[in-house]
Parts: C-alpha cells; structure tokens; sequence
C-alpha cells in the first residue's frame, strides 16, 4: 500500500506543494484527494482559508506490483529449473541401478586389519587478536587529538571560515573532528568532496610518525550521516528501476566509502547485485539484475 500523508495549507497547490516536498517526489507523481476545505467565500476573507488533502505516490504502487509479478516470475522459473534437475538426477540414478544389477557379482575380498593411530583432536585456532604493538600504533592518544585539532582548525581557518569552531575528541577508536559554523557548505564541498579532503589530509598528519596509524573522523552539520540516508534511499530506488527494465544501471564515480554504503545497502537484496568497475578516481558502482 502506499504511503498517506495529510498536509494542510491556504490552498490546495500549497498543500500539494508541502506533501511533495516530504515524499521527495514532484507533485505530478502524486495523487490526491481533498478532505475538508475551511472559510469559503465571505468567511474565508474574514477568517483565512485552509485545505486539508491526503496525498500518496502513484508510481510507488506500480512499480510494487511490477516488483512483486517480476519476484513470481522468477519464483517460478527457479522451482522449474530445480525440478528439471531433480527429474535428470533420478534418471541417472535409475540408469545407474538398471546397469549395477547386470553386473556379475564378486567376490568379498577378505578385509585386511589395519591398525590406525589414535585421532589427534583439533584445538581450535583462536581468534586473531592484535598484537601490543598494533594495538599501540592504532591508540587514540592526547598528543593524536591535540594534532588533529590544530591541523584541521589550521586548514579550515585558511580556507577563509575564520569563525569555524573545530572541536576533536577522543572517540575511542577514531579521533572524531566536529566543525560548526557558517558557509559550511564551502567546507563539505560537492558531495562532500572537500570535507573527504580536509579529513584526508589530517590523516596524513596526524599518523605522521612511522608507528602510528589512527583514524580520524570530521564531519560538520550532521553531513555524513544525512549523506548516508541519501545514498541508502538512492540503492533502493535504483534497485527497483534494475527490477522494472531487467537491465544494470551504472552510477557516476564515487568515493570507496559511499561505494561501501551502496553495496551494503543491496547486499541483501535477492533481486539484485552489485559490483565496482574502473580505476580511482573515476570508479563506479553497477547495479544489475541477480540472474
């Protein structure tokens, strides 16, 4: 079934406006109808006017349909191909007894004893575990957070934020850089291309010493995060595209950590597969049908 919202407005296109804006659709994909409508003619001057709808996505129930017939489909060419296959399996089984009873029979060979060595009883291997010194070189250390603070706080004041707060912590296994203020959409960049930047580059310094290697993690206004659901929600409707035309669709390049986000958003799904093609940095996710 789809999804139901109810948006009040001054007018039926406002409302409409509002109910698009939330499903993320435009408003010729969506289908209405108008529950009540409050202060018409005289009393609408005098007291304001209000329409109240109850708007859902058209589309979005095609194309379930579309999905759920295309499931059937290939539920039943699964079962037929299983039962091709059980039905050659019994043949060559048969075939086989038909050919076993023609044989002559032998003779049992007498069964030499053969003394065996008792049975060594496997330990099980435990668990990889790190050792002290890598345990040493990945330790989020005060001196880690105070260089990761003046590096990015450094980097972010040239690029002409001045008034950027930069606040890092020890987040336990990552020194976690926060930054607030204005213009931050300078600092996150185009699909947070620059923020990737800046954190990269404070990598470099905070693990500057050979024996050091501790991540660092800088995000500004809760951007990663909402990055996150957006690539999510962007799996999801590819993969319903992949289902309707039954053709693989190619993404445009990404960086390996949205590309880790796309494949663990698919990688349960039965319809679909997906895997990366081409060379950094214009590497890309294909989404295609799981044949």
């Amino acid at each position: 079934m789809p999804r139901k919202i109810e948006k009040n407005a001054k007018s039926k296109e406002e409302a409409l406006r509002l109910a698009a804006e939330e499903l993320g659709v435009s408003v010729n994909e969506l289908s209405y109808t108008v529950e009540r409508e409050i202060g018409k003619g005289i009393l609408g001057k005098l007291l304001g006017r209000e329409v109240i709808i109850s708007a859902w996505i058209t589309k979005e129930e095609e194309e379930e349909k579309r999905i759920r017939e295309t499931r059937e489909l290939r539920r039943q060419k699964m079962e037929q191909q299983k039962a091709a296959e059980a039905e050659a399996k019994a043949a060559e089984a048969a075939k086989k007894e038909v050919g076993a009873k023609t044989e002559k029979p032998r003779r049992p060979r007498p069964e030499k004893k053969v003394e065996r060595p008792a049975e060594i009883p496997k330990t099980p291997a435990p668990e990889k575990e790190l050792s002290p010194a890598e345990a040493k070189r990945r330790e989020v250390t005060e001196k880690s957070v105070k260089d990761a603070q003046y590096f990015a706080e450094t980097v972010i004041h040239m690029m002409g934020l001045e008034d950027a707060e930069v606040v890092a912590v020890n987040g336990g296994k990552s020194v976690d850089v926060t930054v607030s203020g204005e213009r931050m959409g300078l600092l996150i960049g185009k699909r947070g291309d620059t923020l990737d930047a800046v954190q990269y580059l404070t990598s470099l310094y905070v693990n500057k010493e050979k024996n050091s290697y501790i991540k660092v993690n800088i995000d500004t206004e809760g951007y990663r995060a909402k990055r996150e659901e957006t690539l999510v929600k962007l799996a999801r409707s590819l993969e319903r595209k992949v289902i309707r035309e039954g053709r693989e669709v190619s993404l445009e390049p990404m960086s390996p950590n949205e590309r880790r986000i796309i494949h663990a958003a698919l990688q349960s799904s039965e319809d679909v597969k997906t895997y990366s093609v081409g060379e950094e940095p214009n590497r890309r996710i294909v989404v295609a049908p799981n044949d």
